[in-house]
């Protein structure tokens, strides 16, 4: 007679609002996703785990998570806390949070982001050859805010200081972090180098005429060079276009006095 090992399965129910629930990949929902509505998960575990690990075994970062309520308890729940058999857990999404001091690490592929929120006046760190634990290293080490494409960064325990950006277009990936961090009203043209991420001051003309081309030097007066790199930088039609650029950008973010425009 052959002996059977009956494992004892933990079952419980995961109820995604909002934002988490569209991270929540289709092949791990109950039903079909439908625009407006909760994504529905049902997770089987052998052993009890803590509600960090039970949210990201379905691809949603913890850091993308604002609270987690248990509708049978009635009460919140932390993230460290062991799931419990038969609960029913509602996940509700970060709210926006205001950042005074904004310090940002971009990951590998956001080097587009990075240069937007530097030309929007952003201390925005960025280097395509940092490693994910280099990066989360970085992240803690300096205080930055850690914006990245990947999830499984997002998964270590350090990363809570961290947002997964949504988009692949640059310009939604920077209206993704003005709405999420409310700075909209702290975009400042000319704050910072698009090529180093070094403070710009503006300088007198004739400090670097020997610098500037014949054709801009007769009709422009205004110039700012770099605190790091050196490098000097002045209004031309370029940035007349990336201004119009980041105008839009900002159009459909919430600022003081004007709380959502979307």
């Amino acid at each position: 007679m052959k002996c059977v090992n009956i494992v004892q399965m933990l079952t419980l129910m995961v109820i995604f609002q909002e934002e988490p629930g569209r991270l929540v990949p289709a092949s791990a929902l109950v039903f079909p996703r439908q625009p407006g509505k909760p994504a529905l998960v049902v997770r089987s575990l052998t052993e009890p785990s803590s509600l960090k690990d039970l949210i990201e075994s379905v691809a949603v970062p913890h850091c993308e998570v604002g609270t987690v309520y248990s509708l049978v308890y009635r009460r919140e729940r932390s993230l460290d806390t062991l799931t419990v058999p038969g609960d029913v857990l509602e996940v509700r999404g970060v709210k926006p949070r205001r950042l005074l001091s904004p310090s940002f690490l971009c990951d590998g592929h956001l080097g587009k982001l990075a240069l937007l929120l530097r030309v929007m006046g952003f201390d925005t760190a960025w280097d395509n050859s940092w490693s994910e634990p280099g990066m989360a290293r970085r992240g803690i080490n300096e205080n930055r805010t850690v914006l990245t494409r990947s999830r499984s960064l997002l998964k270590r325990a350090s990363m809570d200081n961290a947002m997964l950006i949504r988009s692949d277009d640059p310009d939604e990936q920077a209206r993704e972090v003005l709405r999420r961090f409310l700075l909209a009203d702290q975009v400042r043209m000319f704050g910072r180098c698009s090529k180093c991420n070094g403070r710009l001051r503006e300088v007198a003309k004739a400090d670097v005429a020997a610098r500037i081309p014949p054709k801009t030097a007769k009709w422009l007066d205004t110039y700012y060079l770099c605190r790091e790199c050196d490098q000097l930088f002045w209004e031309g039609t370029h940035v007349t276009a990336l201004r119009r650029r980041i105008e839009k950008i900002l159009a459909r973010c919430p600022t003081p006095d004007r709380p959502d425009p979307s």
